[in-house]
């Protein structure tokens, strides 16, 4: 069986959490803080001013991975990519731990499950939300 890797598209993760709660193996971490969101509307009524989450740290050890692309499939802003780089290899354990770099270096040959082509690292988060 050939395996791929998996890519990450950083622009389009809301750090949600949903790939690190579905995780089988739990090989994903996610670090991320919240700031104030400048284009969230005003509303009159708010009583606190809107945040967004901003991604600081996002890593797959790819040694306790079993591809199983439950964290893809359950990606809901199309985030997560399987691509057709070669399979991560390593002579420690810890060289097997991608980072945010890593994985969006693998965008160039990911493609989403319709067979188009992932979004590449200088394009924008598309915005749409998986159904």
């Amino acid at each position: 069986m050939k395996h791929s890797t998996i890519a990450l598209h950083p622009a389009s993760c809301t750090s949600c959490m949903l790939c690190v709660r579905e995780c089988p193996d739990w090989c994903i971490t996610i670090e991320a803080h919240s700031q104030p969101d400048p284009d969230a509307p005003e509303y009159s009524n708010s009583r606190r001013q809107a945040t967004k989450n901003v991604l600081d740290s996002f890593a797959i050890d790819f040694g306790e991975c079993m591809w199983c692309g439950i964290c893809i499939d359950v990606c809901p802003f199309d985030a997560l990519y399987w691509a057709d780089t070669d399979m991560p290899a390593g002579q420690s354990r810890s060289e097997l731990i991608y980072s945010i770099d890593a994985l969006a270096a693998s965008l160039p040959s990911a493609r989403r499950n319709d067979g188009t082509s992932a979004p590449q690292i200088n394009e924008p988060p598309s915005g749409r939300r998986k159904k």
